[in-house]
């Protein structure tokens, strides 16, 4: 059976205190709403998220997202990547 793949996108500053997570499923939004309390679903399509973007990035790969892509300078985009089950994958 081929592999299935989940994705999403964090955007933020490596110098900043908060950064945007998209294309979070809602368990995940729950967990990372637990693990930094003060975040909003005040983006379009996103999360706002009240922590470091590494930070939120080596949790995200605790849920069993790898990093597979970046892009940007001052701002930077991560694009991370999770398998996903056969009961999962939604057509």
């Amino acid at each position: 059976m081929a592999s299935s793949f989940y994705y999403v996108a964090i955007k933020g500053a490596l110098a900043s205190s908060d950064c945007d997570a998209f294309g979070l499923d809602p368990e995940e939004i729950s967990a990372l709403t637990k693990r930094f309390p003060n975040s909003k679903a005040v983006v379009t399509n996103g999360l706002s998220i009240k922590g470091p973007p590494l930070t939120v990035i080596n949790t995200l790969c605790q849920l069993g997202y790898k990093v597979v892509s970046s892009t940007g300078e001052i701002e930077i985009t991560w694009t991370l990547q999770r398998e996903t089950s056969a009961s999962e994958v939604v057509l």
